[in-house]
């Protein structure tokens, strides 16, 4: 994995940029900052943030701008690649590769998400 220092157009001044080809089954805890950009590359990302009830999903070149400090939970489908783009260097907290039945139910409700044509609620 590489990194950069790239300037962004929004004077945020440098951000360091930050890439994960990420398996079916990865899952990235990462802290990141107020302003922090992240994009989808390939695939779909899965983004579930700590304290908050609604998942974020990225595909295409999709970029999600971070609101506040929080601890981002990230995994993905369809062989997903995912850029951040970090006022400051980036520690990953956790990575683990998940597997067996309890990851069914959420892998489930993505499915479910992404194959229906009406909105669908979810409970947590």
């Amino acid at each position: 994995m590489s990194t950069v220092c790239l300037s962004h157009p929004d004077h945020f001044g440098l951000l360091i940029a930050r890439e994960w080809a990420l398996s079916p089954m990865q899952t990235l805890l990462l802290p990141l900052k107020r302003g922090d950009l992240l994009q989808s590359l390939q695939g779909t990302i899965w983004i579930t943030v700590d304290g908050q009830r609604q998942d974020l999903f990225l595909s295409g070149s999709e970029t999600h701008t971070v609101a506040e400090d929080a601890r981002l939970h990230i995994s993905g489908f369809d062989k997903p690649r995912l850029k951040v783009l970090s006022q400051c260097p980036l520690q990953v907290l956790q990575q683990r590769e998940i597997s067996g039945w309890r990851t069914w139910p959420r892998k489930a409700r993505f499915w479910t998400l992404l194959h229906t044509d009406f909105p669908v609620r979810i409970a947590a």
